[in-house]
């Protein structure tokens, strides 16, 4: 009581004195930490007097010590700092930088400063003075606290930049932890982790999770997750050890949880599932936390507000455990979200909206009840008014557009919407300027998950990667490569695709392998592939490596052969497109083997374009179907013509082949162009065309989506088009 009455006199004292004779900033910095301390204050209420002196330091703040001392202030009192004076303040960081005033000597200030930037209401808008701040470091990266470090690793493993960091905290991390194995060192390890040390750093981790000590504190049960997470463990009991722990900690902080802090294990359960392909669960957990879950919604003022009910119904939406959970979502939850939609941000939304994907897919995968059915059709109408309403945001941010896009894309049902289509032509209006490697990572997983082409944005991804390339990761090139090959878009700049390259080769060892696959593979389409990243690939150190993480990977049903699958097409690729790099063809085995597995595949449209190609060439004797050609491309209708254009049945002497046309005939799906633009042709389809034409075939394309037109609904004017595409 003491000690807040005399808050209470400071207070009283900011608010009686005008921001013309400004308090000290060290009174201010002491008082904004002493009113934070304990919780009893609502700062919002009791600080708003604050604001002006706040201004009136930044203004005329000239030194290095008041600048940090600005940055505890601001800390402090986050909740009244708008965006305006926060833009101040960071033009003010700007100058300091520039002018050295702030720099690789003044390390408590820069550490300070990374602590306020990095404040998760406002991180995603300062990436890039993030990133000039972390750099300042780099000189005196060993003369950090470990506390100090942690908090750099963190920082880095959000925002996955600068590149120029990587091996030398990683170098500082694995000391600290030889000397003491502790499991807050090896989680700030982890955004470095090299996959081939997965395996013992697995082993490690199981002996500190099972240590008596293991949950000592609060932060331990965030550390292991990030652990866990990292690693992708498929161990079930090491899971559930994990879990174990987490139930045993909420039992024991279930009378002083005030705080909901059993939401960041929902959040964490939520999205530790996806990691493992939605085929872990531990129940006992998922029954509590929806049991505590439900408690607040239905008898706590937290259920009340949106920010917090949106976290609470998620996982409630997500696993059930309520009654009547079978058939339908509790009432009272879907009676909240009517009435608080118009409350609901943008994060509320994606909360929702990966709530109902989790039940989705775990509960309701086979059937969807019609009860239920009307409950999911009132949240996305729901959800579609929201996004509508954030839509209208002229100052809609990056990295709010991409959580739009997220939510919208975890349900089917949204994205065939309007609101779909809506939200992706916003990146059309966007500023690119303040986009950073977190940023382009997110709009790349959106458009590859959507199959959908948004020119702008991406030509806004490779200018960062050309203007930034010292910076960016790997990883994120990859990304970034993949989903331009996918979308068959080609960059502007000819040489960011050199720089692109020369990240792969530097990044070479800290990149998972499927990772490399894909980054070669969208090289190669753009006929980029340099013949020293060549060599780096296709050698017996790189095929073991492969071969290490299919061992260890978590997901045994389906990442072995994606893996397998992608360096067959990279094998053909290099083969047909970089004959001088003499790599063999060594995937014949693999790809009859896949294909003795692969059914015949079957559908209206080419069992349509078969009869109808029988009655133009008068017999089927004159095409085959499914053909199989050298290096497993797979060719809808194969027709060979003499010298006269006469369709001739396939010849058995190769010694005629010089005077025959081969047409090869590919059914277009709508799959082969980007689902928002159906003349954008896809990558894999147009490297197919190229690679066919390579073997002698003249390709012929017959689109689904045309094929399917009104003005081609006649049996005859569909034969007419097959003649007049085949010349005869």
């Amino acid at each position: 009581m003491v000690m807040q009455q005399l808050l209470l006199n400071a207070l009283k004292c900011v608010r009686n004195t005008s921001s013309d004779e400004p308090i000290s900033l060290n009174v201010l910095s002491r008082l904004g930490v002493a009113i934070n301390t304990g919780q009893d204050f609502h700062v919002p209420t009791v600080c708003s007097s604050f604001i002006p002196h706040i201004v009136y330091h930044i203004k005329y703040c000239n030194t290095e010590e008041n600048l940090r001392m600005l940055s505890i202030s601001i800390i402090n009192l986050q909740q009244l700092i708008t965006s305006d004076i926060l833009e101040i303040f960071k033009t003010k960081v700007n100058i300091f930088i520039e002018h050295e005033i702030v720099n690789s000597k003044t390390i408590k200030t820069v550490i300070k400063l990374l602590h306020l930037l990095n404040l998760s209401v406002w991180s995603h808008k300062n990436g890039q003075l993030i990133r000039d701040l972390m750099l300042l470091l780099q000189p005196n990266l060993s003369n950090l606290t470990i506390i100090d470090l942690k908090a750099i690793s963190r920082i880095f493993g959000y925002h996955l930049e600068p590149a120029s960091l990587i091996d030398p905290l990683k170098s500082l991390l694995t000391d600290l932890f030889q000397n003491d194995p502790q499991s807050d060192i090896l989680a700030a390890y982890m955004p470095f982790l090299e996959p081939h040390r997965r395996d013992a750093i697995t082993s490690v981790f199981k002996n500190l999770l099972f240590s008596s000590m293991s949950m000592q504190n609060y932060n331990s049960a965030a550390e292991h997750f990030q652990i866990i997470r990292t690693l992708k463990i498929s161990d079930s009991k090491l899971c559930d050890a994990y879990w174990e722990n987490v139930l045993d900690s909420l039992k024991i902080d279930q009378d002083k949880d005030k705080e909901l802090r059993f939401l960041i294990h929902c959040h964490r359960y939520m999205h530790f599932n996806n990691n493992l392909g939605g085929s872990y669960r531990f129940l006992p957990l998922e029954r509590r936390l929806t049991q505590v879950a439900m408690e607040a919604i239905e008898n706590d003022i937290n259920g009340c507000i949106p920010s917090k009910f949106a976290r609470l119904a998620a996982f409630v939406l997500a696993y059930g455990h309520t009654p009547f959970g079978w058939k339908k979502f509790p009432n009272i939850i879907l009676s909240k979200i009517i009435s608080m939609s118009d409350q609901f941000n943008i994060m509320d939304c994606l909360y929702l909206s990966r709530g109902i994907q989790i039940a989705l897919e775990l509960r309701f995968r086979n059937m969807i009840p019609s009860l239920l059915g009307f409950q999911l059709a009132t949240i996305d109408s729901v959800l579609a008014d929201c996004v509508e309403r954030h839509l209208e945001n002229k100052n809609l941010s990056i990295f709010e557009l991409n959580t739009i896009m997220r939510t919208l894309g975890y349900k089917k049902s949204l994205k065939e919407k309007y609101i779909y289509q809506a939200a992706l032509e916003r990146y059309n209006l966007m500023d690119y300027d303040e986009i950073n490697s977190r940023a382009i990572r997110e709009m790349a997983y959106n458009f590859s998950a959507s199959n959908c082409t948004v020119p702008i944005a991406l030509e806004a991804m490779f200018t960062y990667i050309e203007k930034h390339h010292e910076h960016v990761i790997g990883e994120t090139v990859e990304k970034v490569l993949s989903c331009a090959f996918n979308q068959g878009y080609v960059p502007k700049s000819e040489s960011v695709l050199g720089k692109a390259a020369t990240i792969l080769k530097r990044d070479f060892k800290d990149m998972n392998g499927l990772s490399i696959v894909q980054a070669c593979m969208a090289l190669c389409y753009y006929k980029a592939m340099p013949e020293d990243l060549i060599d780096m690939v296709f050698c017996v150190k790189f095929i073991q490596r492969i071969e290490e993480e299919i061992q260890m990977c978590y997901s045994k049903a389906t990442y072995p052969e994606r893996v397998l699958n992608s360096i067959m097409k990279l094998n053909r690729t290099v083969c047909l497109d970089y004959p001088e790099a003499n790599v063999p063809w060594f995937q014949q085995n693999y790809l009859e083997a896949q294909l003795s597995k692969k059914p015949t595949p079957q559908c209206k449209f080419g069992d349509e374009v078969k009869r109808l190609l029988k009655a133009v060439l008068s017999s089927d004797s004159y095409f085959s179907c499914n053909h199989i050609t050298p290096y497993g491309y797979q060719i809808d209708f194969v027709i060979h013509f003499d010298k006269n254009h006469k369709p001739i049945a396939a010849p058995v002497e190769t010694m005629i082949l010089d005077r025959i046309t081969k047409v090869a005939i590919l059914l277009l799906r709508l799959d082969s162009f980007c689902k928002n633009d159906l003349t954008a042709l896809r990558g894999p389809e147009h490297l197919r065309t190229k690679h066919l034409e390579m073997m002698g075939y003249k390709v012929i394309h017959i689109n689904e989506h045309d094929w399917n037109t009104k003005y081609m609904n006649s049996p005859k004017t569909k034969t007419n088009y097959l003649k007049c595409l085949l010349q005869i």
